[in-house]
């Protein structure tokens, strides 16, 4: 620590821990040093340390549990909304593998408000699949998705892959999307899927997706824990 320079030195503490955390040298979920030790490792006040922790969480680098630490931040998905990018497509741009976990596939009636989102009648037949998304392993949303019956083909398909890529091997593509973003709590079947707590909070978006024609391709909720997500929206 140069105690001469004229950055502050929380600021110095802080880039500090961040370039460690960047180069690698703190993985993720890796358990930081208390105030006492940053003190004493980098000879500050403890004050000090705590506005440098501050700052790195401010910025995403650390998660604070209180009566437990500090710890290095699991990297979060950034999802970019200036194009329409599948699960899929959005892991491989953060350096991520997607995977997926099916929970269940089969035909239901539409409701009055899925009819509405997917320009059906209701009660019309429609494809409902439930899917557990994760990245590099880790569960990273619960999504919920309705398909007109125009897209049984999906029936017969490999789900654990993309379904985007699906439907552009079958002519469809998806163009533009209108999104709806939320806040709601885990329930317990929620919780046990994302490797939650019952009652955390979590992002709810809702997907209503078209291709280049304006047709409705599908509709889907997507129940997001926040801890390993970010969108990022461009206006």
């Amino acid at each position: 620590m140069n105690k001469n320079s004229i950055t502050p030195l929380y600021q110095q503490l802080a880039d500090d821990i961040k370039q460690q955390i960047m180069e690698g040298r703190l993985k993720e979920n890796d358990k930081l040093m208390t105030e006492l030790e940053f003190s004493q490792a980098y000879d500050v006040s403890r004050i000090t340390v705590r506005k440098a922790i501050e700052i790195l969480a401010d910025e995403g680098y650390v998660t604070k549990h209180q009566g437990i630490g500090t710890f290095v931040a699991a990297k979060k998905l950034n999802r970019v909304m200036n194009k329409l990018l599948s699960f899929t497509e959005m892991c491989e741009n953060d350096g991520k593998t997607a995977s997926t976990e099916m929970v269940s596939l089969e035909w239901t009636s539409a409701s009055v408000s899925i009819s509405q989102y997917l320009h059906i009648n209701e009660k019309d037949r429609v494809l409902k699949i439930i899917r557990i998304r994760k990245s590099d392993k880790e569960p990273v949303m619960l999504e919920e998705g309705y398909f007109p019956s125009k897209y049984s083909y999906l029936m017969g398909e490999d789900l654990t892959s993309s379904v985007y890529s699906i439907l552009r091997r079958h002519d469809t593509v998806p163009t533009h999307a209108v999104k709806t973003v939320e806040i709601c709590y885990a329930t317990k079947e929620e919780a046990e899927y994302l490797k939650v707590r019952e009652g955390q909070v979590l992002l709810l978006h809702k997907d209503q997706v078209m291709d280049e024609n304006g047709q409705v391709i599908h509709y889907s909720k997507l129940i997001i824990n926040p801890e390993r997500y970010k969108l990022t929206i461009f206006t």
